[in-house]
């Protein structure tokens, strides 16, 4: 191979994943030779210039890392707008807030289908922390008409002024950074990053009392003990960021859809490390110390965690259930039945499976709504798991 054709085949991604690589070395000799997962995934998910998010790389989609549900099929936004119409319609000028919108394909079929419906919104504002997933948010979004197009807002900051009507947030919590623990020897050690012979290891470190203290409650609440080498993950810090969610709504309806279990199944016994998943180039693994910078690392969702920061806030779970019959209960089978030419048909049922089956993201994935000065009555027929919390 030539020189010419190495330059061809030379693959930029690798060198920033070796920059970020070096300045982590660097941040870890700073703070004494070790941080914990949770600083790590803060600095390679999120710092600017470095993290994956802040990153110019595409991520999602079938080029990218990961694929979602919108990007499956327009099919799961147009169910979701059918969920979120009846409660728009509770107030005079209602707003949506989209957090972390991805490619923007999730606020483009939800806005056609509220056009489609003639809902009446005010603004849709999205609050998105990544460069360039805005930009190629404004790029899907550049087709809408001008006059929705006008309505949409883009933030970088929790606004002052809160709404009346509906937040969404899409496979977001996963994303958030999480702290790892092990049980060994009857005490709680957690897991950090450290560097040996010039090399990123895991290294674990007595839990302070907070992390101590929160895993044994965990373990009573389940009845459980911890089997020595047992590990999983928790987000310590989980009730601040859903403070600052809640407080952009004044009234209405949060819906948070991500793959994640009740406290029960996430801490079960036989889930012995944990749910913590790393993607990259579409392909899933469990080394979060490779691809730094360039690979997706997220951790399922506790919703019973969830449910328990949403009550001490005095708001209400309305339901909590799977995808697949949160999408049911919104008639996305029904928008099948109606469509007439037989080809785009066959393409839709694929598209649903996807999104319906248990072994596909059916059951896995999970919808919960919170709702804050408002009872919304269109769920009625769901299939409610909250008991399970």
């Amino acid at each position: 191979m030539n020189s010419e054709d190495k330059k061809k085949d030379h693959d930029p991604s690798l060198d920033h994943s070796l920059l970020v690589r070096e300045q982590l070395i660097q941040h870890i000799n700073t703070r004494d030779g070790w941080i914990s997962f949770e600083e790590f995934i803060d600095f390679v998910m999120y710092k600017p210039g470095l993290g994956y998010y802040s990153a110019g790389a595409e991520k999602i989609g079938h080029s990218g890392d990961f694929t979602t549900a919108p990007e499956i099929s327009k099919l799961f936004g147009m169910a979701l707008a059918n969920q979120i119409t009846p409660i728009l319609d509770h107030y005079q000028s209602p707003s949506i807030i989209e957090i972390g919108a991805g490619t923007g394909k999730l606020a483009f079929d939800i806005m056609t289908q509220l056009n489609d419906y003639q809902v009446n919104f005010d603004r849709y504002y999205i609050l998105e922390l990544s460069a360039d997933l805005k930009q190629r948010q404004q790029s899907m979004l550049s087709h809408l008409p001008t006059k929705t197009l006008n309505k949409i807002v883009w933030l970088d900051s929790i606004p002052v002024d809160s709404i009346d009507g509906v937040i969404i947030a899409n496979e977001v919590i996963d994303a958030l950074p999480f702290t790892r623990f092990k049980s060994q020897n009857g005490q709680v050690y957690e897991l950090g990053i450290s560097v040996e012979d010039n090399q990123l290891i895991e290294q674990p470190r007595l839990a302070d009392e907070i992390l101590s203290n929160t895993v044994d409650s965990i373990a009573k609440e389940i009845g459980m003990t911890f089997q020595d080498g047992y590990t999983s993950e928790i987000r310590i810090n989980f009730g601040s960021w859903f403070r600052t969610i809640e407080s952009m709504l004044s009234s209405g309806s949060i819906f948070f859809v991500d793959y994640g279990y009740s406290r029960q199944e996430y801490y079960d016994e036989e889930r012995t490390n944990g749910s913590m998943i790393c993607h990259y180039r579409n392909v899933a693994h469990e080394d979060p110390l490779s691809n730094l910078g360039i690979q997706d690392i997220s951790a399922s969702v506790d919703f019973s965690q969830l449910a328990d920061v949403a009550l001490q806030r005095n708001i209400e779970v309305g339901f909590f259930t799977s995808q697949a019959d949160f999408l049911i209960n919104a008639e996305i089978l029904g928008v099948i039945e109606s469509v007439i030419d037989e080809g785009l048909k066959m393409r839709l049922t694929q598209e649903v499976k996807q999104l319906l089956l248990p072994n596909q993201m059916g059951e896995v994935f999970k919808c919960m709504l919170l709702n804050k000065n408002i009872n919304p009555d269109n769920f009625d027929g769901i299939k409610d798991l909250r008991h399970t919390l």
